[in-house]
């Protein structure tokens, strides 16, 4: 049976719009080549696959094993193709706010449009810092308090956007609009109360979204939990 969610979030992934997107994503978490990395939430793989091609060892993991599946499938394409640079990335389910790994495992974790459809956004940001090393980053990407179906019309319009990746893109402010939109206050207070510091936030598409890094404390003042 087809899982409507893997197709639709790979033709999502594969847009022009998206990639520009996850391109400057890469570039604002910008991993240390042989860097251990997590991109929780990683749907059919794309932002896993840039950053291994930076030279990074990556995992992605995902909620849906139909989600994982694809994305060893589009890996393996990639392989077979003669990719330039061969990425090192694997993939295996997992989900926030319970990851499969052990603590302070990744130099970098990073999670887009995942954090804020989570109930407890704190907790699954909270995880994110447990895997993460002393002095490794944790890096998050979710819509701000401007984003919703009206104001991603009017943004994608202005662009000149058609067709799926004008309805993906509307859609996606929809979405914004019934789950959690993040201000910059709202980040900082999230990041701190994570032991996270030295915090960088950029605003993106026209404002309607948030990049945010912050390094994890060489202190771990939160608590351990062990595989």
């Amino acid at each position: 049976m087809i899982d409507d969610s893997v197709e639709y979030f790979t033709r999502v992934q594969a847009g022009a719009g998206w990639a520009r997107v996850l391109d400057a994503f890469a570039r604002f978490v910008r991993p240390e080549r042989g860097a251990r990395v997590l991109d929780a939430g990683c749907g059919p793989g794309a932002l896993a696959r840039r950053l291994a091609h930076t030279g990074a060892h990556v995992i992605g993991c995902d909620a849906n094993p139909n989600m994982i599946a694809r994305a060893k499938e589009i890996a393996r394409h990639e392989h077979a193709d003669g990719a330039t640079l061969r990425a090192d990335a694997a993939y295996q389910v997992g989900a926030l706010p319970h990851l499969p790994f052990h603590d302070r495992e990744f130099d970098f974790v990073t999670a887009t449009n995942v954090v804020f459809l989570q109930r407890e956004p704190l907790a699954a940001l909270r995880e994110m810092a447990r895997v993460c090393k002393p002095g490794g980053m944790v890096a998050m990407l979710n819509p701000s308090p401007h984003m919703n179906a009206a104001a991603a019309t009017t943004y994608i319009d202005a662009q000149g956007g058609t067709g799926f990746s004008r309805e993906s893109f509307v859609n996606w402010g929809g979405v914004a609009e019934r789950n959690h939109r993040f201000s910059r206050d709202d980040v900082t207070q999230m990041f701190t109360a994570s032991g996270l510091a030295d915090l960088v936030i950029e605003d993106k598409i026209g404002g309607l979204a948030l990049f945010a890094k912050g390094r994890k404390r060489d202190t771990d003042e939160g608590g351990s939990r062990g595989f």
